[in-house]
């Protein structure tokens, strides 16, 4: 890999650590031009779980905006077109407090006023990680709920312990009215006790989710842990990084919630069931290269492509990958279903066990945030590194790239 200094920064005694760091690697050689100069047009909102706040910076490590959370930050976090950001934090005395627990959303207007706050957690559920903002204005997150030991294993589960599984759940902020539910529960399948429900062969169906595929690895319920949503709205179509399943989840959005219950209606004809996964194949006992291992944020880009940050597919390395998706989609028993990997970005240097996020830049580059070492990494086409910069924050939960010319950007009044 090369690095070249395209942009120069303030804080260069930042970005020489990470300079002299990627110089321990035998695939990294560094250039350096500091008669170059910074691009003062691209900013970059940060999501700052150590300090429970979001920052607005630029090249040069500068924060031109800064909002109060006013409260811890759950993940998320969303700037819309007129300057407002939709937060998720986490809630006081949440029932569920795995990583990336929230319960609350709020939206923060740009001068700082409240428009909404919604909190979706009580004894039986908690939102968690992630929220879109739809163009119907309404907002869409995933819920954990609980199943005691007894109900789990009626449902076929191995484990001995309380199983919480995930929902996901569309909501009007504003009447707070939910106007679609889809719960993964209602599409399981279990080989594993064929007395209990949702006896089945798992190979034979993979539109189905094996509720025991990894539960000889784990000691709590979080089984699925999905952690990101991205919704296609030309398509209906409601993509989920689910972290401990290592894959994509493609789900219709087209259902009603009753056909989203079952495994009829719809666009896709599939009810509720995944019309689409990849990335690990091995969680449906089926054929195909496994390409992701743990997994944040389902970027779906204007190409239609999707790229994802893989965690831990290497031994303490992680991996941008972006797929060809092809919508519509069909899920094959016994056949490779994997879609083809376009373009991927891995370094010695890379790696978050957790968190972390990758967007296109307009200038075709790519936008990496390393979550768990709060670095931001540019990465040409090519693969080379022609941004490196380690930030004043320890932990990031995603970064997303903004112009100055943005609306988002013009609201803030900068």
């Amino acid at each position: 890999m090369k690095i070249t200094n395209k942009k120069l920064i303030k804080g260069f005694s930042l970005f020489l650590t990470i300079v002299f760091t990627a110089c321990n690697s035998d695939d990294t050689n560094i250039t350096e031009d500091d008669s170059i100069i910074y691009d003062d047009d691209t900013y970059f909102l940060v999501a700052d779980q150590q300090n429970n706040e979001a920052h607005l910076i630029n090249y040069e490590g500068e924060e031109l905006f800064n909002w109060d959370l006013n409260g811890a930050l759950g993940n998320d976090i969303n700037l819309l077109s007129d300057g407002s950001l939709i937060v998720c934090l986490k809630a006081n005395n949440a029932s569920f407090t795995y990583g990336g627990y929230g319960g609350i959303f709020k939206k923060i207007n740009a001068d700082q006023s409240i428009d909404w706050e919604i909190t979706y957690s009580t004894d039986d559920y908690t939102a968690h990680h992630d929220v879109e903002y739809l163009s119907n204005g309404n907002i869409i997150f995933p819920v954990w709920s609980e199943l005691s030991i007894t109900e789990a294993r009626e449902e076929g589960f191995a484990a001995n312990y309380n199983l919480n599984p995930e929902s996901i759940i569309e909501m009007n902020p504003l009447t707070q009215e939910i106007v679609w539910e889809w719960h993964s529960m209602d599409h399981i399948i279990q080989d594993y006790d064929n007395t209990k429900n949702n006896y089945g062969v798992v190979a034979d169906n993979p539109n189905k989710i094996d509720v025991n595929y990894n539960y000889q690895t784990r000691n709590d319920g979080d089984i699925m842990h999905i952690n990101g949503l991205t919704l296609d709205e030309d398509n209906d179509l409601l993509y989920l990084t689910v972290n401990n399943y290592s894959e994509v989840w493609v789900l219709d959005h087209s259902t009603t919630t009753l056909e989203a219950s079952g495994n009829t209606g719809g666009n896709y004809g599939l009810g509720g069931d995944l019309i689409y996964r990849f990335g690990n194949p091995e969680t449906y006992d089926n054929v195909g290269d496994s390409t992701l291992n743990n997994v944040h944020y389902p970027n779906l880009l204007e190409t239609g492509n999707m790229l994802v940050y893989a965690n831990s597919v290497y031994t303490n390395q992680s991996e941008v990958v972006e797929y060809e998706l092809t919508p519509p989609y069909q899920l094959i028993a016994g056949q490779d279903n994997e879609p083809n990997v376009v373009w991927s970005f891995t370094n010695s240097n890379l790696y978050s066990s957790g968190l972390s996020s990758a967007v296109r830049m307009d200038n075709g580059n790519t936008l990496i945030a390393e979550g768990r070492d709060g670095t931001l990494w540019e990465v040409t086409p090519e693969g080379d590194i022609e941004w490196l910069y380690k930030t004043q924050y320890a932990t990031i939960w995603r970064t997303y790239v903004f112009n100055s010319d943005s609306p988002a950007i013009t609201a803030l009044g900068l």
